[in-house]
């Protein structure tokens, strides 16, 4: 379940602010959202500002981690609302999931070495993942951006951003290295973008790709697994997670320039030249075919590059080096016009 949503918005709204002009977070009440999904709040830790919650699927605890209040507070009343005894009823949400161990708790305790200073932290050579003033990081805000430590703090890091904003930021969910990861940081539960990881699912360690993060939660992909509404994206924490130990699939065979992607396919060069539009005169989809290559535009739409081939009464499309054919493909008509998905075209000029 996706139930974070940590913008800019925050950078600009006080934290005051944002607690005065919504409801209170209730514990132990489930919370109904709008996209059909719902959680449950059991406790807040007000120190290091997260808090303990389960997610539910058909009514069935699904997952349970952790969140920042301010994040789960966002979401009142405008997405999510307390259930009400009527839809309780009609819809009751049953289990619990015991808890982990809290990653906020676990990393702010490992970047603060047992000191509880504030100016001790400060003072040291590095701070939590071995960084240190003056050191150039990545931080997460609305995406991944390069920041330049100014403090440390503890389990946190104040950032100073390109648009001269300064920032904290808490690691190692929302700062890391720049360049690619080390196995210390996948340790520390941090992961990039298409990563190939293997997910705890229902027990059974699977093989999946990163797909999103927000703060501790990572989107995956899961191959062949149905997470509910069609989806196969599982929705966890780093404990759920490790780097994948099957060797990375070959890259796709590339097609030589040329080359026809498979029998019965030649070039369409010297057959189709020009500049082709619909036969009415009007917008809609154009075509310039040169030598064997063939611009598409899509009216409104930027240009798109093929390489293009004939065979079967057809003009087809392909990626320069694909073995794979474009979504759609002309057929040729007895006059000599191609039929699109937008209408016919005809050449129109050289």
């Amino acid at each position: 379940m996706r139930i974070f949503s940590l913008r800019c918005l925050f950078l600009a709204v006080p934290m005051a602010s944002v607690f005065a002009q919504t409801p209170a977070l209730q514990m132990n009440i489930v919370y109904v959202c709008t996209d059909g999904q719902s959680f449950k709040v059991f406790s807040c830790d007000n120190t290091t500002g997260a808090c303990d919650y389960q997610n539910y699927k058909k009514g069935q605890a699904y997952q349970r981690g952790e969140a920042l209040r301010v994040q789960l507070v966002a979401l009142l009343p405008a997405k999510c609302h307390a259930q009400t005894p009527a839809e309780a009823q009609a819809d009751p949400h049953r289990g619990e999931i015991p808890p982990a161990p809290s990653p906020f708790k676990a990393r702010a305790s490992a970047g603060s070495n047992g000191s509880g200073s504030t100016a001790a932290v400060n003072s040291q050579t590095s701070g939590p993942g071995g960084f240190k003033v003056g050191d150039t990081v990545r931080v997460l805000i609305d995406g991944w951006q390069e920041a330049k430590i100014i403090q440390v703090h503890g389990g946190s890091y104040v950032v100073h951003l390109p648009n001269g904003i300064d920032v904290s930021k808490l690691w190692p969910f929302e700062v890391r290295r720049l360049g690619k990861l080390t196995a210390e940081d996948h340790a520390a539960g941090q992961y990039d973008l298409h990563d190939r990881v293997q997910v705890l699912v229902n027990g059974k360690w699977m093989e999946g790709e990163i797909r999103g993060q927000n703060l501790n939660m990572y989107d995956i992909r899961v191959p062949g697994v149905d997470t509910g509404f069609g989806s196969d994206i599982v929705n966890t924490t780093p404990e759920n997670i490790r780097m994948s130990t099957k060797p990375a699939p070959p890259p796709p065979a590339q097609r030589a320039a040329g080359q026809a992607p498979k029998p019965g396919l030649a070039s369409c060069a010297g057959q189709y030249e020009g500049r082709w539009e619909h036969v009415s005169g009007m917008g809609g989809m154009k075509v310039v075919f040169r030598s064997g290559k063939a611009t598409i535009t899509e009216g409104l739409g930027g240009e798109m590059p093929f390489d293009c081939f004939t065979g079967d009464g057809k003009v087809v499309f392909y990626k320069a080096g694909s073995f794979t054919p474009f979504s759609y493909d002309f057929d040729i008509n007895n006059d000599g016009t191609l039929q699109t998905p937008l209408g016919a075209i005809k050449k129109m000029g050289n």
